[in-house]
């Protein structure tokens, strides 16, 4: 994985480091919003659909730039870059800290788009990170987290949050909000680093 995240901090040197982690301002009436019926899936967007993507106190659309095999590559338009694989942020550029590579050490089913049962479930991941200007005495790899991914509660609104406590080299919270109609994925917030809040996401709605 280590060969991998050197390529990517290289190839992602160019775009800038946001001040912060500021990105666009202030956030328009969007994101949660959203009636969970009109949000499309959120490990499979439809072609060429934005992601919603709020950081801290601001928030943006991140467009697809392209894609590899399952994953799939965002940008902002003020210079936020991140790597999604199904439901999962494995990589981040353009913030003080980068997320170099996430991988799972066994199955992690967020990473596919199949509906995700109700029971608790153990995972682990193996995260590559860095500081902004790439620079190797920064790196850290192979930091293992080891997470428990919490049981279904009874839906609330028409969703069904799952939260996700992750200790070990970080300690984390992220959580993911499933339709409770038919258990789709259609929000995130994840933990992409030390020190820089959590990223959360959704499909954009059409039109937006």
């Amino acid at each position: 994985m280590k060969a991998a995240a050197l390529s990517w901090a290289l190839m992602l040197s160019g775009c800038g480091v946001l001040g912060g982690a500021g990105l666009i301002g202030s956030a328009p009436p969007a994101g949660q919003m959203v009636p969970p019926e009109q949000l499309a899936p959120l490990a499979v967007p439809p072609p060429g659909r934005a992601l919603w993507a709020e950081l801290g106190q601001d928030a943006g659309p991140a467009h697809p730039v392209r894609a590899e095999g399952p994953r799939r590559f965002w940008r902002m338009d003020q210079g936020f870059v991140f790597v999604t694989e199904g439901a999962r942020v494995v990589a981040t550029a353009g913030l003080p800290t980068m997320l170099l590579a996430s991988a799972p050490i066994g199955e992690d089913p967020l990473r596919r788009a199949a509906p995700l049962g109700p029971a608790p479930l153990r995972l682990s991941h193996s995260l590559d990170l860095a500081g902004a200007d790439g620079r190797p005495e920064q790196m850290r790899f192979g930091q293992v987290v080891q997470c428990r991914l919490e049981p279904e509660e009874p839906a609330i609104g028409g969703l069904i949050e799952r939260v996700e406590i992750c200790e070990g080299a970080a300690a984390f919270t992220n959580r993911f909000w499933f339709r409770a109609a038919d258990r789709v994925l259609i929000r995130s917030e994840q933990w992409i680093g030390r020190d820089v809040p959590p990223l959360r996401l959704e499909v954009a709605v059409e039109g937006s």
